[in-house]
């Protein structure tokens, strides 16, 4: 009980809850996240890495260029014959024909059908791309051209099998209407062949 005589409380007291709850609590409250944090972008890089390791899809097939001939042609359009890679053209039409031999390996447990068979060339920053010859149109080519028989082979044709753990050798044609000058131009040129149920496969020209 306060008395006249008694002294009033002191409202400079320090408030002692007041002093415990700034002593507990940080000065920077986020910096407690920052460990937990740390670890779920560590943990995330591991998980990654070992996805890009483990998780990358195998190749079905293998391969390898084992020859390529630029060849350049002026033909007549009244005897030339339209086909896959070989399409028609106008009178005294400079081409170049490219011919490719290619090995294909199968090297998955099961057997691999050639779905198709396509060059892709790029030309001043542009791609283009030639289908395959048929094999009837090799042959025509062939015969029409044979200073080129030292190139001559079975050709890679599409609906081919390779069995698991064989290889398939043989010739591929592909046309471009450009010049022998444009030609020297190309970047980046490559023969990218598919199968049925199975990966691409990819072949660098050089």
């Amino acid at each position: 009980m306060n008395t006249p005589d008694s002294p009033l409380p002191d409202s400079r007291t320090p408030n002692v809850g007041a002093l415990e709850m700034e002593e507990i609590e940080p000065t920077e409250p986020w910096r407690p996240l920052v460990v937990p944090a740390i670890v779920v972008v560590v943990g995330l890089s591991i998980a990654w890495a070992l996805f890009a390791h483990f998780g990358r899809s195998k190749p079905d097939a293998s391969g390898a260029v084992l020859r390529v001939v630029a060849y350049p042609v002026q033909v007549d359009a009244g005897n030339s014959q339209t086909g896959p890679g070989l399409p028609g053209l106008v009178p005294e039409q400079d081409e170049t024909v490219l011919l490719v031999q290619a090995r294909v390996t199968n090297i998955s447990k099961q057997p691999i059908t050639i779905f198709d068979l396509v060059s892709d060339v790029k030309l001043k920053g542009e791609a283009s791309q030639s289908l395959a010859a048929l094999p009837e149109d090799i042959d025509r080519f062939m015969q029409r051209f044979p200073e080129l028989k030292s190139m001559s082979m079975p050709p890679l044709a599409r609906h081919q099998v390779i069995a698991p753990g064989q290889s398939a050798e043989g010739l591929m044609i592909f046309a471009y209407p450009w010049t022998k000058e444009q030609w020297s131009q190309h970047k980046d040129a490559q023969v990218i062949i598919s199968f049925q149920q199975a990966r691409t496969l990819t072949l660098p020209l050089e």
